[in-house]
């Protein structure tokens, strides 16, 4: 669900920004006051999410869209103002991780947006030879810097990198005559809303730890299922040990590589109920091929070697990962089938006492409610 999440969030403000350029030339402009209120209400969202790296990529974005007469003079057209603001949102998008609004590189942010300031209010003079290259390689400068800045966000791993991107490509496209500048900041300020309802959505659904959907997005899942489905509760069995024995982190990893291969379980959609407990979904099957898949599943989970990632080496033991000891998991699974009308809570329930029932049996089995 992540990468459809992801292909969605990147593909939707891309597939607009092209359309920008077939629309036709408007007669009135694009009222300011509209997109000055979704900026604000982008920025104040990116607060309480607390998106720093988008609220500093949001900022410049505002000056262009002011009018003058709000502004004091700041011109949007004065010598190298843009290529200012795509180095500036550049940095910016190098950045990630929350810090103190004072931390050394968020003072950094607050310097670089006073330099576009003073370039935008003509307080910075340059000689006549380096003025004949205003807006020259803004075109090849902002591919480059949009290109490193999108071959770096695999590193960025949190929401909102690619809300601080649609500044800077908002920006890069603002000079070109690609479309009409009011209708690209309208898709600035559209595209981020979009991004950070896509993160919003992700981040009450989609569980942190392990990357697939949370109790929330099946409790989502189960009022809209159909009749007949089969529900299965899985709980890792003696989890307890691998934290105590081997610490968090250990558990973190285990908990990983069981969501992954419950998530593999044929005809199955797999959630995190909570703690060590996942529930998956079954829909349009018989108790036969349930059955099947689970015992597959569980199977590879007990074949399954892990070496965690998380897992500490001696000196001594550096360069010979192979002779680890890799960790055996194994779990036990509740499965009950939804009769007529019967409400989703009470299907969760007989999974739960039939998963009970599978542990008191001594674990690692499936076990039908009756």
């Amino acid at each position: 669900m992540k990468l459809r999440l992801a292909i969605l969030n990147i593909a939707v403000p891309l597939i607009m920004l092209l359309a920008l350029h077939f629309l036709p030339t408007q007669e009135a402009a694009t009222p300011t006051y509209l997109i000055i209120g979704m900026l604000v209400f982008s920025i104040a969202r990116c607060y309480l999410l607390l998106l720093q790296q988008t609220i500093f990529a949001l900022l410049p974005v505002v000056l262009l869209v002011l009018p003058n007469t709000w502004t004091f003079g700041f011109d949007t057209s004065a010598p190298f103002l843009l290529e200012a603001v795509l180095v500036y949102l550049a940095i910016i998008n190098f950045q990630w991780n929350q810090r103190p609004w004072l931390h050394n590189i968020h003072l950094l942010n607050y310097g670089l947006l006073l330099g576009v300031v003073l370039l935008g209010f003509n307080l910075v003079s340059f000689p006549e030879e380096i003025l004949a290259y205003n807006g020259q390689f803004i075109f090849w400068a902002g591919l480059v810097l949009i290109g490193a800045c999108v071959s770096f966000a695999i590193y960025w791993q949190r929401h909102g990198r690619w809300a601080a991107l649609w500044p800077m490509l908002g920006v890069w496209v603002y000079p070109l005559g690609w479309a009409e500048q009011d209708h690209v900041l309208l898709w600035v300020a559209l595209a981020v809303l979009f991004t950070l309802t896509v993160d919003g959505y992700a981040m009450a659904f989609i569980d942190e730890l392990t990357g697939i959907p949370g109790r929330r997005a099946m409790e989502f899942k189960l009022k809209t299922q159909g009749k007949q489905y089969f529900l299965a509760m899985a709980d890792v069995d003696h989890f307890k040990q691998f934290n105590d024995n081997h610490g968090h982190q250990v558990g973190d990893d285990v908990l990983k590589m069981v969501a992954n291969l419950l998530s593999k379980t044929t005809k199955a959609h797999a959630y995190r109920y909570g703690g060590e407990e996942f529930v998956l979904i079954f829909s349009n099957s018989d108790s036969v091929d349930v059955s099947r898949y689970l015992e597959e599943t569980r199977d590879k989970l007990e074949q399954y070697p892990l070496y965690p990632k998380s897992q500490e080496r001696s000196k001594s033991q550096k360069g010979k990962g192979s002779q680890r000891k890799p960790l055996h998991i194994t779990a036990s699974f509740g499965l009950a089938r939804q009769k007529g009308s019967e409400p989703f809570h009470e299907v969760l329930s007989r999974a739960d006492k039939a998963l009970y029932k599978a542990k008191s049996k001594g674990r690692n089995r499936v076990e039908l409610a009756k």
